[in-house]
């Protein structure tokens, strides 16, 4: 039903320009037309979940939690129900590993640890956001500071995604595809994709009779079969030789066969053709056992892009709700900092400079034997990580020591503002000073790994590469700007905590000494191992007290063409939650006692 909404509110197309689907922009656009699609369905969600809050605000009885101070209770409680039920609903997709692999665990608790805090979330926004305070502030949160620039960015690349609809080759197929991942999700039988059928063997004085077993596939999403049987067997598409459509396919005891698509259908054990049924002769005495394993894929792969935008719209879009929402007083410093920083040159001046080398990036040659792309990719990440990096740290000490010390903190704080107040906004105005940029510097990066492989193959005089191979780079890419991401949040509460306390050249020089030592972590521990007591003392003290940023590295991902699993990003989602919470505690120590007069 999903599918067809989308169908028919979103025609099929005409694929290409005027048919051309062989068109350059149109293989370059495509996965754009993914990532924008995603775009707009994650603010569909926000929209959505707002327009749920308007009628809550509404109730009473949402007012009398929030007054009675139980909110936070039932948000808990919530939380914890949805995160229960999540790790019972993903347990099958882990399969049997969770028995056999502590690695599958280990993997499986850290995947459960970040899904509850996206739970957690959503409650806390649903309770908060319901405030009749918050819909009269929803208006200036979204037109004007860093919601108003970051709403900007979002609905360009809607547009970008809108205007390459026309290029599209089937976007019909692509939306059709979007309920196999709600299915593989919500099934009951995800993950359980063996079956096994009993087949009753010839009778006394009769012949072998066709059984009708219970095996419902579905033609455009099956990609592999493997089958097995302990007795000889005849599988077709009819009752009898006779109404058989195709040729039938003969399962000899006790040999495992296995099939896909890249074989061609005249192979397939299985009919091809959407309802069929699957009739099976035992051409022996005494029962059979058939062993039937599916493998399934979506029409479209990558269909999931539409779904990893959305959720990433949609979760940063609660987080800034819920700021407002939950501490006004806290979100109102934050917003302040982030539009007096970005109404700076800098930011505009550091975005510049790094888009314009991204692009340059695309066009120079270098000698990296038909590896160009890679350099993209390691070398756009890392000037988009010290280009944020290196206005946190600047907007820390501008908008912390310069505030301490010119007494502009002391005018603020002398109104009902508490000192936790002014930091925790502090942070939470740096976050979103990082997270601004990386929208920009990150759609440009994504822009350019889409195209790079075109230009190569352009360059070289090959064969223009299809469009899924531009999606699938752009893909490889969206991890290591979340690693980054993730380092940069943790290098910019450091840099407030220290603003405290420090002037920028002091503090710049601390932060950088933390990023090198941060990324030699591990080489300074084993190396330190084994060795004088006092020198290992000393490095287990390193390891302990900088954040091991060698965690956050992409580099040897990149260069191996080795995916990210779930599992490493949930992990470094919460060890930069621990890190930026720690970061915050040092910086209300280091703030509580800071004369300010």
């Amino acid at each position: 039903m999903f599918s067809n909404v989308l169908t028919d509110l979103l025609p099929n197309l005409t694929p290409g320009i005027l048919g051309v689907t062989d068109f350059w922009m149109a293989r370059w656009l495509t996965p754009v037309w993914f990532l924008g699609i995603g775009v707009i369905f994650g603010l569909m969600a926000l929209a959505v979940f707002l327009g749920l809050c308007y009628l809550l605000s509404k109730v009473s009885f949402f007012d009398t939690l929030r007054s009675a101070g139980i909110a936070h209770g039932v948000a808990a409680l919530g939380t914890i129900v949805c995160t229960f039920l999540a790790s019972r609903v993903f347990a099958p997709v882990f399969g049997a590993g969770l028995s056999s692999s502590e690695y599958a665990m280990d993997e499986y608790v850290l995947f459960m640890l970040a899904t509850g805090l996206l739970f957690a979330i959503l409650w806390w926004a649903l309770l908060f956001c319901s405030s009749h305070r918050f819909m009269l502030e929803l208006k200036s949160l979204v037109s004007d500071g860093v919601g108003f620039y970051m709403l900007c960015v979002l609905g360009f690349l809607s547009i970008i995604g809108l205007a390459s609809s026309f290029l599209v080759e089937s976007p019909r197929e692509a939306f059709a595809s979007l309920p196999y991942y709600l299915n593989e999700v919500f099934s009951s039988n995800a993950g359980a994709k063996d079956q096994k059928f009993t087949i009753p063997g010839i009778q006394e004085d009769n012949e072998a009779k066709f059984v009708s077993i219970p095996l419902r596939y579905d033609v455009k999403t099956l990609q592999g079969i493997k089958l097995q049987s302990d007795k000889n067997l005849l599988i077709g598409d009819g009752p009898s030789i006779a109404d058989f459509r195709g040729a039938g396919f003969q399962a000899e005891s006790g040999v495992a066969f296995g099939w896909n698509r890249t074989m061609g259908a005249e192979k397939c054990p299985l009919p091809l053709f959407q309802g069929a049924e699957v009739w099976v002769q035992n051409q022996e005495i005494g029962e059979a056992t058939l062993s039937v394993a599916l493998t399934t894929s979506p029409a479209v792969p990558q269909a999931a892009t539409f779904l990893l935008a959305g959720v990433f719209v949609a979760l940063f879009g609660l987080l800034f709700f819920l700021m407002q929402a939950i501490a006004p007083k806290a979100a109102a410093i934050a917003l302040t900092t982030a539009k007096s920083e970005l109404s700076q040159p800098l930011p505009l001046f550091l975005m510049c400079l790094v888009g314009i080398a991204i692009l340059l990036f695309v066009f120079l040659p270098f000698i990296t034997f038909g590896e160009d792309i890679k350099f993209l990719k390691e070398n756009g990440i890392t000037l988009i990580l010290i280009a944020c990096t290196f206005q946190a740290v600047w907007s820390a000490s501008t908008s912390v020591n310069e505030e301490i010390e010119g007494r502009t903190a002391l005018t603020l704080l002398s109104k009902p503002v508490h000192r936790r107040s002014f930091i925790i906004g502090k942070m939470l105005g740096i976050f979103w000073i990082v997270m601004f940029m990386f929208l920009v510097l990150g759609s440009i990066e994504l822009l350019a790994v889409a195209y790079k492989p075109i230009y190569d193959a352009r360059e070289s005089s090959l064969e223009q590469p299809d469009w899924r191979q531009c999606h699938f780079e752009m893909m490889q890419t969206i991890p290591g700007l979340a690693m980054a991401f993730f380092q940069a949040v943790v290098l910019g509460a450091i840099s407030v905590a220290l603003g405290t306390r420090l002037s920028f050249v002091a503090n710049f020089a601390i932060c950088f000494s933390i990023y090198m030592l941060g990324h030699l972590t591990p080489t300074i521990v084993a190396s330190a191992e084994g060795g004088l007591p006092l020198v290992e003392f000393f490095s287990q003290l390193i390891s302990a007290a900088v954040p091991n940023l060698s965690l956050f590295s992409m580099e040897a991902a990149i260069d191996s063409d080795i995916g990210i699993p779930w599992s490493v990003l949930a992990s470094v989602l919460i060890y930069t939650v621990m890190y930026f919470l720690m970061a915050t505690l040092l910086g209300l120590l280091l703030f509580e006692d800071r004369d300010l007069a």
